[in-house]
């Protein structure tokens, strides 16, 4: 049991609490029809874009790094030409 953590998660349209993240998104886009916006990279739904941004920085940060790293080195090998 986690006394010390608040584990609701509030609508900011209508203050209604949910246990989790998808049910607040079903929430939203079935009572609210808000656009709901994916990760292009895990599929994971937000209702916000700034919220998709954060998670796509937090969590694929180090793939997008070496993505880049990768096509650097690809790029000086002569595979690309620009």
């Amino acid at each position: 049991m986690n006394l010390f953590r608040n584990t609701k998660i509030d609508c900011t349209e209508c203050n209604e609490k949910f246990t989790n993240h998808e049910d607040l998104v079903t929430h939203v886009r079935k009572i609210h029809h808000h656009t709901i916006v994916k990760c292009t990279e895990c599929g994971q739904e937000f209702i916000h874009e700034k919220h998709r941004l954060e998670h796509f920085r937090k969590e694929h940060k180090e793939k997008k790094a070496r993505d880049r790293t990768e096509k650097k080195l690809f790029k000086h090998r002569g595979f690309f030409k620009t």
